[in-house]
């Protein structure tokens, strides 16, 4: 399935799907350290585990969400570490 993804940072994402447009509301970051890879850490491996385990679009994003609110908490590209709870 194709969609176009548009991250705007604090003010979430929309993705488009088809006919289709999906309002990703922005994750509650708790704190602003390093906004370095957040795009990255949003697309990587949550749209990549929402499309393998066919989740809706809705939820994917908001998991993408979350963890580029995850990231910026952290300074540098790859330092953020939490559980599968914590997630």
């Amino acid at each position: 399935m194709r969609a176009l993804i548009v991250t705007r940072g604090a003010d979430g994402s929309t993705i488009f799907v088809g006919d289709n447009q999906i309002t990703i509301p922005p994750a509650k970051a708790y704190g602003v350290v390093d906004p370095t890879g957040c795009g990255d850490a949003y697309r990587a491996r949550p749209l990549l585990h929402g499309l393998l385990n066919e989740l809706d679009w809705p939820t994917t994003g908001r998991m993408a969400s979350l963890m580029g609110a995850l990231k910026v908490e952290v300074r540098g590209t790859q330092n953020h570490r939490f559980t599968r709870a914590e997630f």
